[in-house]
């Protein structure tokens, strides 16, 4: 089982340990819930160096990805970030991506760890096409996440960075003689950094920043509960080789005007609707992957792929995949859990963000 950086700190602190994906990943450190809260009140680290990372580097590097991906590599300012879709023929999801434009013709590449090989797959297969070069960093890069109302600010100050980087930005500095790359993305809702360098340097950062009672350390089990509040999909629960952008409500990933990418044909099937699910704050439940959705005619319209109970806004939520495109007509549905029901309001995918101010997406009915 592969073994991500901070393997030898979870043994010392006696982490809750699990395989994850063929990774042995610390799941929670204190409790999942006291991370979640953590996090949303001041700042957790997270090792997510079991991502994959890639470069992809040539003369036609910029070609090359707009071949491959739904958004618009060429329109990509250095330091800037890119989201977007890798897609197969009839327009499913491979893998969604973050792309970051190094330099002119030089971009760095992260995946989800579960995808890097079919992803490395199947983008070697277009390399004969152009002159470009993919190399897999995974092994040579390592990656940790800061994520809260505090984490840029702690982060800044350790650094020692002059100014914040906006979102979707990026900036490389020199560290301890050794370069560190520092982003601004994120999964959780909040604001933060991740770090980019050789697994010894980000653990001597890891170590140094935990000296702060600020930052604590956060697991999977937090990390899932904070994307699901903030409406990021995860793949292989919200998204697959099954879905398109557009059914996963993804169409701002996709730029159509391009002459043409892999999946452009079939990438505005639209055969169900990723949607959102509210649940009133009397009902306490955590809705669970594949349970049915129903409308008030007690017909079934969809499934859930993601839930759980929302600590900061005391209540169930969920994301599910709604098949009849005409349920407009009425936002309450019904979500049948042990032979009991249950109603819920469909509402946007996202529930809550703090990355420009606190943000919640939908008007609360219940």
């Amino acid at each position: 089982m592969a073994k991500p950086i901070s393997h030898e700190y979870n043994l010392e602190v006696k982490a809750q340990v699990e395989d994850f994906h063929g990774w042995s990943m610390p799941i929670s450190y204190s409790g999942i819930i006291d991370e979640y809260l953590f996090t949303r009140e001041s700042a957790s680290l997270f090792d997510v160096s079991h991502m994959g990372r890639l470069l992809v580097t040539g003369s036609e590097a910029s070609k090359y990805l707009d071949h491959l991906i739904t958004n618009n590599v060429t329109k990509l300012k250095v330091n800037k970030a890119l989201y977007t879709m890798l897609l197969n023929q009839d327009s499913g999801i491979i893998d969604d991506l973050i792309i970051y434009k190094l330099e002119t013709e030089k971009y760095f590449i992260v995946c989800n760890a579960a995808n890097k090989t079919k992803v490395i797959s199947h983008c070697e297969k277009e390399l004969n096409n152009f002159s470009a070069k993919l190399m897999d960093l995974s092994d040579k890069v390592a990656q940790i996440a800061i994520q809260g109302p505090k984490a840029k600010a702690l982060t800044e100050k350790y650094l020692k960075l002059e100014n914040s980087i906006p979102y979707f930005n990026f900036k490389e500095i020199d560290f301890a003689g050794e370069k560190l790359l520092i982003t601004a993305t994120g999964y959780t809702g909040e604001k933060g950094y991740e770090l980019y360098a050789k697994a010894d340097t980000l653990m001597h950062i890891w170590r140094e920043l935990l000296k702060n009672p600020e930052l604590r350390c956060a697991g999977l089990g937090a990390r899932d509960l904070l994307r699901l509040e903030a409406g990021y999909c995860l793949h292989g629960n919200d998204i697959d080789e099954s879905t398109s952008p557009i059914e996963a409500g993804l169409d701002w990933t996709v730029d159509f005007s391009k002459d043409n990418f892999i999946g452009k044909e079939n990438a505005k099937r639209k055969s169900k609707i990723l949607k959102g699910l509210v649940f009133p704050e009397a009902q306490r439940l955590i809705p669970r992957h594949e349970t049915k959705v129903f409308n008030e005619a007690e017909e079934e319209i969809g499934e859930i792929t993601s839930g759980c109970f929302s600590q900061i806004l005391n209540r169930a939520i969920a994301l599910c995949y709604v098949k009849n495109l005409n349920h407009e007509n009425s936002k309450i549905v019904n979500v049948k859990i042990r032979n009991k029901i249950f109603i819920a309001e469909l509402s946007p995918t996202w529930f809550y963000r703090n990355i420009k101010g606190k943000e919640i997406s939908y008007e609360k009915v219940f």
